[in-house]
């Protein structure tokens, strides 16, 4: 999956670090020669960004060279983009591109990483992103999640229905919502309906009463595998999410366990990629 963010999005981003000129490139009169920018990765990573950067560029009216495209590996040393012209334009496009390069390249690496570690359980899992990205950041944090592999969670809270024990405890705990789960499915009849719980007592309790995907919550992979057998045992059709403190390092065993979903937000949060940047007269 990939998508771009329109030319005007792109502008805002653009100009939120460049209002009106760049002052210092003004005062050493850079607009008077022409020269080329670089962005080459330090490290292996997952790009994701690259679009966007190009279309800041042709803002800036200069040509550009987009060589890897996001969703693609490049290694360290590997130029992802070029741009050639005005040097003053380029110094305007430097830090913001530099900026998305290095922060959504990191959310599709970290993404990728955890993908491979899911497969190496040989299971057919999805890896889902939660809505735990900084506001603001939601297409792009998208497009990094996709870019490596990932899948969003829930898009927002319009198009998804996930029962929390925020939820059922203002209805009268989680007997309650069991007791009303049908009448709930019947006036959505088109959406899956999702019930976070935290014991395997709870899991086995909603999936009995119809919820279509039971989601559980920082429980550990072994209590992942006893719900799992549980409910195949009994024919059950839910299922499976995994949520809470899964990351690369053991979402082979939570998928090894018989999680058919593996949610997250550790995609999002850690160090950013580290990109080269070299601006040199052509």
């Amino acid at each position: 999956m990939n998508f771009t963010l329109n030319l005007s999005d792109v502008e805002a981003l653009l100009r939120e670090d460049v209002p009106y000129f760049d002052l210092t490139s003004s005062l050493l009169n850079l607009s008077s020669q022409n020269a080329e920018i670089l962005f080459t990765p330090k490290e292996p990573v997952i790009v994701s960004g690259s679009e966007e950067v190009a279309k800041i560029f042709t803002l800036l009216d200069v040509a550009t060279e987009l060589i890897v495209a996001s969703g693609h590996k490049a290694l360290a040393g590997e130029t992802v983009l070029k741009a050639y012209g005005n040097a003053e334009q380029l110094h305007m496009g430097w830090k913001v591109s530099q900026n998305i390069l290095e922060h959504f390249s990191a959310i599709a690496t970290r993404t990728r990483s955890m993908v491979e570690g899911a497969n190496r359980s040989g299971k057919s899992v999805e890896i889902c992103g939660t809505r735990k990205h900084l506001p603001g950041t939601k297409h792009l944090s998208l497009k990094a999640l996709c870019s490596g592999g990932g899948s969003p969670h829930r898009l927002g809270l319009s198009d998804s229905i996930l029962i929390f024990s925020n939820h059922y405890g203002l209805l009268g705990g989680l007997k309650s919502l069991c007791t009303d789960l049908q009448s709930i499915k019947a006036r959505c009849p088109e959406k899956k309906v999702a019930v976070e719980v935290e014991s395997i007592h709870d899991a086995i309790t909603v999936a009995e009463a119809g919820a279509d995907i039971v989601q559980l919550d920082k429980l550990s992979h072994e209590s992942v595998r006893k719900i799992a057998e549980m409910l195949k045992q009994g024919g059950n059709g839910t299922t499976i999410a995994a949520a809470g403190g899964i990351n690369d390092t053991n979402a082979e065993k939570y998928a090894a366990a018989g999680a058919d979903v593996l949610v997250s937000s550790w995609m999002y949060f850690g160090k950013p990629a580290d990109y080269k940047v070299v601006i040199r007269k052509t």
